[in-house]
């Protein structure tokens, strides 16, 4: 049985942070890294940014405002996700850390000659046919189904990132009841802020940047 992943190659800088992170917590590590972990999850956020907003954008060729209003979300989800980071990794203890090191193997995968390395998390059958189908209902004609289709699909991808990215962290590492509440703050932030571009942006797209942003997202599907 196959199973379909939304996925974004990691940079050999945070492959490498994350790597020696998770060997020396496999290892026995003695103490926790609270400052690498800031550093390791600074720097996915930022790849993340990228890969899911700024990075389309660009392919694009979005307008002034278009870009404006993407860098403000990006910028509003930045600050939101920077306080969770800051404030939870000064707390946790090394057994936190060596879940997080676990966490942090689970959402990898290798390229398949392994000259780098995916962040990735999976997506149901349904949500990855939704997303595939974008394109082909677009050049039958039937453009308005294809946006509100490529609508649907991005805000899916964006609930399981959040799952991904913050629920299930947090309910791993059990954090307290403050921590909790400051994650529950970001993620409905970074909700808010990514449907806001999905919703403004998607819809007014010409056919040419619209088919375009619909590939790119299309190529971030991995199945293995």
């Amino acid at each position: 049985m196959t199973t379909t992943y939304v996925a974004f190659r990691s940079s050999d800088a945070l492959h490498r942070m994350t790597d020696g992170f998770i060997q020396r917590m496999q290892a026995g590590a003695s103490e926790p890294e609270p400052k690498q972990v800031e550093k390791i999850m600074t720097t996915f956020i930022e790849e993340a940014l990228n890969a899911f907003f700024l990075e389309p954008a660009s392919f694009s060729g979005l307008s002034g405002t278009q870009m404006r209003l993407i860098r403000i979300a990006t910028d509003t989800i930045n600050k939101a996700t920077a306080l969770v980071i800051g404030r939870s990794a000064r707390k946790m203890d090394l057994q936190q850390n060596q879940a997080a090191a676990a966490y942090m193997d689970e959402i990898r995968i290798a390229a398949p000659d392994h000259s780098f390395w995916y962040v990735a998390f999976p997506i149901s059958e349904a949500l990855a046919e939704q997303g595939r189908r974008v394109t082909a209902t677009h050049q039958a004609g039937d453009a308005d189904t294809a946006r509100r289709e490529l609508v649907a699909y991005l805000r899916g991808v964006t609930d399981q990132a959040l799952l991904w990215y913050f629920d299930k962290p947090v309910e791993l590492l059990r954090f307290g009841p403050i921590l909790r509440k400051v994650a529950a703050v970001g993620v409905d932030t970074t909700r808010r802020a990514s449907y806001g571009v999905i919703n403004k942006i998607i819809p007014n797209l010409a056919d040419e940047q619209f088919l375009q942003s619909a590939e790119y997202y299309r190529g971030m599907q991995l199945t293995r």
